[in-house]
This record gives C-alpha cells, sequence and structure tokens, in this order.
C-alpha cells in the first residue's frame, strides 16, 4: 500500500477537529464549499480526528481557516437537523411527488365509466371557450335621458309636472 506524504510551508494554517464534533461528512461538505478560495487538505491524525490543512489562494489564510471551521460546525448542525426530522422531510418529499404524478394514465381513462349521461359533463369549465370565459359583460341598456327632438327631460311617467316651475 502506498502512503501519500504531503509537505507544508509557513503559508499553510492548520488545526485539527475533533469528529465527535465535527463529523467527517461535514468537514468534508465545509471543505468543498472553500474550493474556490483556498487550497484544503484533509487527513486523520487519529483516532476520531481529522487534521485540516487550509492555504488561501489570495487574501488572509487565517481568516479563512476560521471561516472553514465555522462552515464545518454549519454543516454539522445542518445534519443533525436533517437526522432528527428524517420522518417529516419524508413525507414531505413523498406527498409533494405524489402531487406530481400528473393526471390519470391511458389505462385509467379506459378503465371509467363513461355512460351517454356523463359523457358531456365539464365539471371543472374547461371546455368553455376563451370568447365565452373572458368574454366583458354587457351593460344593461341605459333608459333614455329625454326627448332630443323636445328638449324634455324624462320623468318616468307622463303625469308627473317638471320640478322646474314650467
Amino acid at each position: 500500500m502506498s502512503e501519500t506524504h504531503a509537505l507544508f510551508d509557513e503559508s499553510w494554517a492548520s488545526f485539527e477537529l475533533d469528529e465527535d464534533f465535527y463529523p467527517r461528512d461535514a468537514v468534508q461538505g465545509a471543505a468543498y464549499v472553500f474550493l474556490e478560495r483556498a487550497y484544503v487538505f484533509l487527513e486523520r491524525s487519529g483516532d476520531q480526528r481529522l487534521r485540516v490543512h487550509l492555504k488561501a489562494k489570495s487574501g488572509d489564510t487565517a481568516a479563512l481557516a476560521g471561516e472553514l471551521e465555522n462552515e464545518a460546525l454549519a454543516q454539522a448542525y445542518r445534519r443533525r437537523i436533517a437526522q432528527s426530522h428524517r420522518a417529516l422531510i419524508e413525507s414531505v418529499a413523498s406527498r409533494a411527488l405524489a402531487g406530481a404524478a400528473g393526471p390519470p394514465g391511458l389505462d385509467d381513462l379506459l378503465a371509467m365509466d363513461i355512460g351517454a349521461e356523463t359523457a358531456f359533463d365539464d365539471p371543472l369549465g374547461i371546455a368553455m371557450s376563451w370568447e365565452e370565459k373572458y368574454a366583458k359583460k354587457k351593460a344593461a341598456p341605459a333608459e333614455p335621458a329625454g326627448d332630443p327632438a323636445t328638449g324634455e327631460e324624462a320623468t318616468g311617467s307622463p303625469e308627473t309636472p317638471d320640478k322646474s316651475g314650467a
């Protein structure tokens, strides 16, 4: 079996993490987040211990080391939340997938009992034409405002005298 040796100079930051607090997959997830900003090397340093070597591609290496440790802690916390709410997550996901199954298939449609009285039922209103569905409602015809030939106002009944006193 071959063994890899890596040499690190002063520009690298190195620290160790306890796997009881920082599970290996959480540390690997945090390292993945930092791949664009830093070079990251992970190795096992003992029983339940991980050693992280980090070198910034640009900027402050020590600050990035602190950020990586914080990200590893956040990844570990997300992992614990996902484990404790696993049943809820699976339930929501299965309901979402079942709802996304879509309309019934051809076999389901062929198995339906469609008679002469139900063949043209449209309970959802999808057979309505666009013009019927979105047509503007016509306003009721307005009463005439008066006789334009004589200039008299419409009063509602011929027996009602004009209120202007004429």
